[in-house]
């Protein structure tokens, strides 16, 4: 008995549901599928099937070996893709997605890097301020922040991602360092409006199980964080600015992050692939490259005020 024809058998009939729509998806005869599961059921010692003349299911003991089965040959179908993975090189087109932000901040600057080690794959940089449709824009790669769409994707966590507050030293000579929440109320604010929901974003903070949101009357509103750290840069006056913005200026002492006792919630951020059953090489190349570039970035390490 060809063993392995007879497991393949077994698991086309089950997912088709009959034998003869499975033995077209074969290519063989109905009485030649059958001869492989009857075949199967000699060797295992137990009946896989009820069959009658309407309906076809396993029994419990089916049930079972249908799992160790498919189990079985998962493992030698990603046997078989590793092996290729160790002998082709990777070609063709990757459509990758994310927020501007994060394209021209993290992804652009690595993509060189990726290119110069496989140079037959080309990228296709979708860089849009909207959570990405994967089945219409042919999405291969992308970064998106949290919340991800439910179930439509494969995700890994590269980072941590908080607001906070900010102002140069600059403005806060000019016009004072607010200490509680009471005092931003006196000073000229920054709004950022979603550019999902077109809602001003509130100003939300955490202190323990407490949280309070606030809305701030804002001198300028923008939908565009860049646009708003830009205006913080240049003494604008105080916003609410995502961390991986404002981190290489915390740093270099051009903008102060100001402490009024309460912190931002954080939110992850990750690299996706849609969900599919096989994912190119060319994709999974790409998105493991992306993790490992940027899960250590300094800039999407949890904040700590200093």
């Amino acid at each position: 008995m060809d063993k392995l024809r007879a497991l393949t058998t077994f698991i086309r009939i089950t997912r088709a549901g009959s034998f003869s729509k499975a033995a077209r998806e074969l290519g063989v005869t109905p009485q030649a599928a059958s001869y492989q599961v009857k075949q199967l059921e000699r060797w295992v010692g137990v009946r896989l099937f009820n069959r009658t003349t309407r309906k076809l299911s396993l029994t419990e003991e089916g049930v079972s070996f249908y799992g160790t089965c498919v189990t079985a040959v998962d493992a030698i179908d990603e046997g078989v893709r590793n092996l290729h993975d160790a002998t082709e090189e990777a070609f063709g087109k990757v459509r990758v997605a994310a927020p501007h932000g994060l394209c021209w901040r993290f992804i652009a600057p690595s993509i060189g890097r990726f290119l110069e080690r496989y140079p037959r794959v080309s990228i296709e940089l979708i860089v849009q301020n909207q959570v990405p449709d994967l089945v219409a824009q042919s999405i291969d790669v992308g970064i998106l922040g949290d919340p991800l769409p439910e179930n439509s994707m494969v995700a890994r966590r590269i980072g941590t991602v908080q607001h906070v507050l900010c102002a140069t030293p600059a403005y806060l000579k000019r016009h004072g360092t607010p200490r509680v929440m009471e005092d931003l109320r006196r000073h000229r604010c920054i709004n950022l409006r979603n550019w999902i929901t077109g809602q001003i974003v509130p100003w939300t903070f955490q202190k323990g199980d407490s949280v309070v949101t606030e809305d701030m009357a804002a001198n300028l509103t923008t939908n565009d964080g860049d646009s708003a750290l830009q205006a913080v840069l240049n003494g604008a006056g105080i916003a609410l600015v995502s961390t991986f913005r404002i981190a290489p200026y915390i740093r270099s002492k051009r903008l102060k992050a100001l402490l009024i006792g309460y912190v931002s919630q954080q939110y992850g951020l990750y690299v996706y692939m849609p969900r599919r059953i096989q994912i190119p090489k060319k994709n999974r190349l790409l998105a493991d490259f992306l993790f490992d570039e940027l899960r250590n970035h300094p800039d999407l390490q949890a904040f700590t005020p200093t």
